[in-house]
């Protein structure tokens, strides 16, 4: 019997499927103008949308792929909902060996996975407007925050008690998680504040640095001091914390770098005009009759 859920899914993924193979013959899979003198061609050319490009052409392949990927997964939801039955108690009953089904537990621990996901699309966004290594931080940091969204879910329904899910939770990821994250955290920083660095000038730069790191050894410090602080108003520092962090880098990427001189490059000092005030470092005499003595030797090697 299929079951309810199942039959949205089915008639979901058969809709996409139905969609795909007209969006392969309408966007160039087949030339419409060998009907009627040419159906044998014209059949062979819609043969393509229908196998999947193995006999005759496709048009646009990334929205043909996008549908038929879309299709293929709303299938394949609809099997899993027909094999559990839409969680049907009864045949979780089966499965556990039970009169009847055992209680659903509920999500006990909060979890900030999803926003942390949205900012990570969001760096990704910026990134595509700015530079590539936001591009790369957003995609690590969202599928980090993928990995840690499914382990959240699998420790809350591991067992019946909350602190032993916790337990088991930060078992298996606290050794993973502290260097991951202090090595994500540091990079994301010196990345952003960097982009700051390279726009002013040398010396407000210098306190600009200054300025960051006595402000977060002073915010750590309060926090470590102070007796009990809520986990949401930690949290809520990071997360503005972190858009700010971001903010910096977005403006100094926008604004672009300082321009940069080279020390050792000529350099000429401005006086009355005359020949006796001209100073090229190591190239030009600096005297009247210097110039006069090498312009001499330049006549002669002419000569």
């Amino acid at each position: 019997m299929i079951t309810t859920g199942a039959k949205f899914y089915f008639g979901l993924g058969f809709l996409l499927l139905v969609a795909a193979v007209l969006y392969g013959w309408t966007s160039g899979g087949v030339d419409w103008g060998l009907f009627p003198g040419h159906l044998g061609d014209l059949y062979f050319e819609m043969l393509g949308a229908l196998t999947l490009g193995y006999k005759g052409a496709v048009g646009d392949h990334l929205g043909y792929g996008v549908l038929l990927g879309g299709a293929a997964a709303s299938t394949t939801i609809g099997s899993f909902m027909v094999a559990f039955r839409d969680a049907d108690d009864k045949p979780l009953a089966e499965v556990a060996g039970l009169p009847v089904a055992p209680p659903l537990q509920p999500v006990s621990s909060s979890n900030v996975w999803a926003t942390i996901g949205a900012f990570a699309v969001a760096v990704i966004a910026v990134g595509v407007a700015t530079s590539g290594w936001f591009i790369i931080a957003g995609a690590v940091l969202l599928t980090i925050a993928a990995l840690e969204w499914a382990m959240y879910a699998w420790a809350d329904r591991a067992t019946g008690d909350a602190a032993v899910n916790a337990s088991l939770r930060n078992k298996i990821m606290n050794p993973i998680e502290v260097p991951l994250f202090g090595a994500i955290v540091a990079l994301f920083i010196a990345l952003s504040i960097s982009r700051l660095f390279l726009t002013v000038p040398k010396l407000s730069a210098t306190w600009l640095f200054l300025g960051i790191a006595a402000l977060i050894f002073v915010t750590a410090i309060a926090l470590a001091a102070a007796p009990k602080v809520p986990k949401a108003a930690v949290r809520g520092l990071l997360a503005l914390a972190a858009i700010a962090v971001l903010a910096i880098g977005i403006a100094g990427a926008v604004t672009g770098p300082r321009e940069f001189h080279n020390e050792d490059e000529e350099f000429t000092v401005e006086g009355t005009g005359g020949p006796e005030d001209l100073y090229v470092y190591g190239q030009v005499p600096t005297t009247t009759a210097a110039v006069q003595e090498q312009s001499g030797h330049s006549e002669k090697k002419g000569e």
